[in-house]
C-alpha cells in the first residue's frame, strides 16, 4: 500500500517478509531506542537479536498469530505496526498491537496511517475478542493518537516503568 504523507513523501506499508533485510529492522528499531522514545525497550539489539525476532515474528505470521507491518521509504525502515495475539494462555482471544515512527517521519500522518492498518488487518485476520495496547502515561502525542483511532482507558498501572530516572504510569487501553 502505497501512501503520501501530509509532507509530500511517499511510503510503502509492506507485510513483513523474507525479502525485508534484518539490517533494515535493527537500523529502524535501535534508532527509536536510541532517542529514549516511550518503548518497551531500554537498549538496542544486536543484529543476531534482530535475525531470531525476524525469524519469530515470520513463524508466527505463517502461523496466523502475527501481523508485521514495515513503512519503506526507498531502503530504509521508518515506522512498523504489529499485532499479535495473547497465545498460550487463557487470554488467547485478545490481540496486542503497537506502532513505532521514526523521528523525522512523526507529525505528518504516517502514526495513524500504521495503527489504523494494523487495526484493520487484526480484526480480518486474527478475529480478537478485543484489541489493546500499552502505553506510558507522559507520552501524550501517542495517547491522542490511540484515543483518534477508538482506543480508551481500560487500566491504569502507577508507577509501573522506569523512563528518565523516574517511575512513570502505565495506561492499557481497548479499542471501543
Amino acid at each position: 500500500m502505497k501512501v503520501e504523507l501530509e509532507d509530500g513523501r511517499t511510503v510503502d506499508v509492506v507485510p513483513l517478509s523474507e525479502k525485508i533485510p534484518a539490517t533494515w529492522l535493527l537500523k529502524a528499531i535501535n534508532s527509536v531506542i536510541g532517542e529514549y522514545a516511550f518503548l518497551n525497550y531500554d537498549r538496542k539489539f544486536t543484529l543476531k537479536q534482530e535475525n531470531e525476532w525476524k525469524e519469530n515474528t515470520l513463524k508466527g505470521i505463517r502461523k496466523g498469530e502475527q501481523l508485521y507491518f514495515a513503512a519503506l521509504h526507498g531502503k530504509r525502515i521508518v515506522g512498523a505496526g504489529s499485532a499479535r495475539r495473547m497465545v498460550g494462555s487463557r487470554a488467547s482471544g485478545n490481540v496486542e498491537i503497537g506502532i513505532f515512527v521514526v523521528k523525522d517521519f512523526r507529525k505528518v500522518g504516517l502514526g495513524e496511517t500504521l495503527m489504523r492498518k494494523t487495526v484493520a488487518e487484526a480484526k480480518k485476520k486474527l478475529k480478537p475478542r478485543n484489541i489493546f495496547l500499552r502505553v506510558a502515561k507522559p507520552n501524550k502525542p501517542a495517547r491522542r493518537l490511540y484515543e483518534k483511532v477508538g482506543f480508551g482507558e481500560m487500566a491504569r498501572f502507577p508507577k509501573w516503568v522506569k523512563h528518565g530516572g523516574k517511575y512513570h504510569d502505565v495506561v492499557w487501553m481497548v479499542l471501543k
